[in-house]
């Protein structure tokens, strides 16, 4: 699998380490449910839940209303799925790179060993694996780190995501030896430091003590009781060790994202069988550290007390959130400027979700409303618009030849097909198969060479501009899931034809280019 450039990032600044008193645990005994979802979510009417439909309706329509990027939105109370929602072309089977939340998952892997009794527990220290005295900058603190200093980001590695300190470990030819060379800034345990290494060297633990990849481990013991279906390579690589990648990388499907918050909701315990011990989830849900905007970091997820909830949180609003007291999950797939907390989403469930809890017991249906809710979700599914009518220019454009000289993208030439009445135009580059753009709202998947397959949506911004919205990062390729979105504006003047080719998310310098008719 090619590694990601892309970094999932959730925390970049200084915390410290709680005043005084016990740590704050969030987890909470939850009654077990009605069933298992191993097998897939049930259903259920959000009043049946104690909900209210009116409430959950309102929030799909603020978000279509605001055009938030929101990809998927599951809604789980009392293990039923009350809502699940999916913005097109997002389906219940397309696998989003989960970005940062990969490191919650890696917090499991390593609970999942300690209750096997691959690693004795989380006091044991890194020098146990690695005779880290070898490597750069040995002495003392670097003898005393702690797989829980790796788990709450508090190992005092000199090591910051984004710092500008010194080259990062994705360009290294070692990632491990890369963090076990990296010199000591602060005594483990006693300041925050967001690092992927720190994941990195729990997922090269895993290996050594499990005796197979972190992602080998995960499709055995973890996935597959929960009913997720075996990850491959290409959905969760790894570093030139063949060291499955710890703090992000792996690919799932939302209703898989919610499974695994079941299971911590559950505290560890799955279809009878205690898949990781209670004991480790009280842990990993339980405020080890206070960061300076008042939550709190637990062994790899971020801790609310006051709040009473956890969070799974990945760059661009790729979220978990768990609510012990209230029985109730949230997941959120998305394309978000956003590197933590973001606040389109903390909006949602604050003004809208929390507030739609009613009771812990049913409420009288609300058939007005439910349907207000299906139909909101189908819209989202299906935000079908009307064609506007082709601009005069379109006529002249249309099966017009345009052709580049030397560009970043390696355009030669292409045509455009706009036929009047029609929801769909077609796109010709250089000598490749016919690509179809929906122009009703909706996008089109084309097959064929160099892509297996391709979604593209389009809309005239003005009578020379038209706009294709690309759902991929810019240099991605076609495999829907990663983060990114580019826009390619065309904007044809007499027999020239400029382009500009956006990023949608975290921005950067747009790729401007000419062709001649």
């Amino acid at each position: 699998m090619k590694i990601k450039t892309i970094l999932s990032v959730t925390l970049i600044f200084a915390v410290f380490l709680t005043g005084c008193g016990s740590p704050k645990s969030v987890s909470v005994r939850v009654p077990e449910p009605d069933y298992w979802s191993t097998t897939g979510w049930r259903t259920s009417s959000p009043e049946a839940q104690g909900m209210d439909s009116e409430l959950l309706a309102q929030m799909l329509e603020d978000i279509s209303a605001n055009q938030t990027a929101i990809h998927s939105l599951l809604v789980i109370r009392n293990g039923y799925m009350v809502t699940e929602a999916y913005s097109q072309p997002y389906t219940p089977d397309t696998k989003i790179h989960i970005q940062s939340v990969t490191k919650s998952v890696i917090g499991m892997l390593v609970g999942k060993a300690v209750t096997d009794g691959y690693i004795k527990n989380e006091n044991v220290k890194l020098s146990e694996y690695y005779d880290v005295g070898m490597f750069d900058n040995p002495g003392k603190q670097k003898e005393t780190i702690r797989l829980k200093h790796l788990m709450s980001m508090s190992s005092g590695l000199d090591c910051q995501e984004f710092s500008g300190t010194g080259p990062s470990m994705e360009q290294s030819d070692q990632w491990v030896r890369f963090m076990l060379n990296r010199p000591m800034v602060a005594e483990p345990g006693t300041s925050f430091g967001y690092c992927n290494g720190n994941a990195h060297l729990l997922s090269a633990i895993v290996k050594k003590t499990a005796g197979m990849s972190a992602r080998e481990y995960a499709n055995q013991k973890l996935f597959q009781p929960l009913g997720i279906s075996p990850v491959d390579e290409t959905d969760w690589g790894s570093d030139p060790q063949k060291i499955t990648i710890g703090g992000y990388g792996l690919h799932l499907k939302p209703s898989d994202m919610a499974k695994l918050a079941l299971l911590y909701l559950q505290n560890g315990k799955w279809e009878g069988q205690q898949i990781i011990s209670a004991d480790w989830v009280e842990e990993s849900t339980t405020e080890h550290l206070q960061k300076e905007d008042g939550s709190g970091y637990g062994y790899l997820w971020t801790v609310y007390p006051d709040a009473g909830h956890y969070a799974a949180l990945g760059l661009g609003g790729q979220q978990i959130h768990v609510y012990p007291s209230k029985n109730l999950i949230v997941v959120t797939t998305a394309s978000l400027e956003s590197y933590a907390e973001a606040p389109e989403i903390e909006k949602m469930i604050n003004e809208y979700i929390l507030p739609s809890i009613k009771s812990d017991g049913s409420l009288p249906e609300n058939s007005s409303g439910y349907s207000r809710l299906q139909a909101d979700i189908e819209t989202v599914r299906n935000p079908v618009q009307p064609v506007p009518a082709l601009p005069k220019s379109a006529a002249d454009i249309s099966s017009s030849v345009y052709t580049f000289g030397e560009n970043p993208l390696g355009w030669g030439k292409l045509k455009f097909d706009f036929e009047p009445g029609k929801d769909t135009a077609q796109f010709y580059l250089d000598d490749y198969t016919v690509m179809n753009i929906g122009l009703d709202n909706i996008y089109r998947l084309s097959r064929g060479v160099p892509f297996s397959e391709i979604l593209l949506r389009g809309r005239w911004m003005d009578d020379e501009t038209f706009i294709i919205d690309y759902p991929y990062p810019m240099f991605g390729g076609t495999v829907l899931g990663e983060l990114g979105e580019t826009e390619f504006q065309f904007k044809f003047i007499n027999d020239k034809l400029e382009v500009t080719v956006s990023q949608q998310v975290f921005g950067g310098e747009s790729i401007v280019f000419e062709g001649t008719r």
